[in-house]
């Protein structure tokens, strides 16, 4: 869902892009900064608000700032970041401590997962906290059911069921 830069569009438009990748990077709040970027680097940017995740896998940059052109890179970040991680275990849930591995796991062997519905219920009790635990500053459902999907897709084609 990225959007690529290229030489079309607006100044404005472009200023949501990463620096470093060129992908349009999604708002984050203060808290998501102030909760798992590491001290000296907050100290570094000089401010919590207007900076934008960058989710792009390649991308070393967590966090980019479009006004001061400031970068928040991977290791800045207190937690490792799921989407930007090769090496497991990667963390896909933050909140309640899932990983794409459990998913995928359940995925394989039975056809589908629990997991989501789960962190729904969770939610739903407000135990919730992903302005502070997830790096993109919002909730990981999205990303849990893109691992499912993708695991379920490679059931499909006939892949070992663990």
């Amino acid at each position: 869902m990225s959007t690529n830069g290229s030489s079309a569009g607006t100044s404005t438009e472009r200023k949501v892009l990463c620096p470093s990748c060129r992908h349009k990077g999604k708002p984050v709040k203060p808290i998501t900064i102030e909760s798992l970027v590491k001290e000296e680097a907050r100290t570094r940017a000089g401010r919590t608000e207007g900076f934008r995740f960058c989710p792009e896998p390649t991308c070393d940059v967590a966090y980019y700032h479009p006004e001061t052109g400031h970068l928040l890179r991977r290791t800045d970040v207190k937690v490792r970041i799921g989407q930007k991680e090769t090496v497991s275990p990667r963390p896909v849930c933050y909140c309640f401590d899932h990983t794409v591995e459990e998913v995928e796991e359940e995925a394989l062997k039975t056809g589908d997962s629990r997991i989501p519905d789960e962190i729904t219920q969770k939610c739903r009790q407000g135990l919730h906290r992903c302005e502070e635990t997830n790096p993109q500053g919002s909730c990981c459902l999205g990303n849990v059911q893109q691992v499912l999907k993708a695991a379920q897709a490679q059931r499909g084609t006939g892949k070992p069921e663990g």
